[in-house]
């Protein structure tokens, strides 16, 4: 008869199972590190795509304002300009003429119109001189008043607008525009 070996084996009453433990422990851990990844990356991306559209709606605007600048440059020329209407003065908008900021202006109604060549928006005020009796006055907007109004220039306001394709983003940009006479 031969002798029985002995194995010393550990018996499955003794385990407590503290490697399944600390395995699942660095599994979560690991899930947790991924999502968070990922969850800044997704945020990053709307973050690059909102300046994308903020981007593309400023050159919008930018190129709307040099638009209708060229448009500007042919009305005070003597021709219409493409622009469709005579632009209103100070007076007739309801403006303060020593406020530049526009604070005054109705911008529940602007009354924005749409340029002839681009996806934006304008407004026009004109700068214009006035007088009271023989004095020229102008506006704090513009340079101070010329002595002599045959030789003086003229001066408009133009307010640009444009929003980006998706519609998330909008940029208005002005421009004080001089033309010498």
């Amino acid at each position: 008869m031969r002798p029985e070996m002995t194995v010393n084996m550990p018996s499955m009453k003794k385990q407590s199972g503290a490697t399944l433990f600390i395995g699942l422990m660095f599994l979560l851990l690991l899930t947790i590190i991924g999502l968070s990844s990922s969850n800044t990356a997704i945020m990053q991306e709307r973050m690059a795509g909102n300046v994308a559209d903020s981007n593309i709606a400023f050159q919008e605007a930018e190129r709307t304002l040099r638009e209708i600048e060229d448009r500007l440059t042919q009305y005070v020329m003597g021709g219409s300009g493409g622009l469709g209407y005579v632009p209103p003065t100070w007076e007739e908008t309801g403006l303060n003429r020593n406020d530049c900021t526009m604070s005054g202006y109705n911008w529940d109604n602007p009354g924005w119109r749409d340029a002839p060549n681009t996806d934006g928006e304008f407004l026009v005020v004109d700068l214009s001189d006035y007088t009271v009796g023989e004095t020229p006055y102008g506006s704090s907007c513009r340079p101070v008043s010329e002595a002599d109004m045959n030789t003086a220039g003229e001066y408009f306001l133009v307010v640009a607008r444009a929003v980006s394709p998706t519609g998330t983003s909008e940029s208005i940009v002005q421009s004080i525009f001089f033309w010498p006479q």
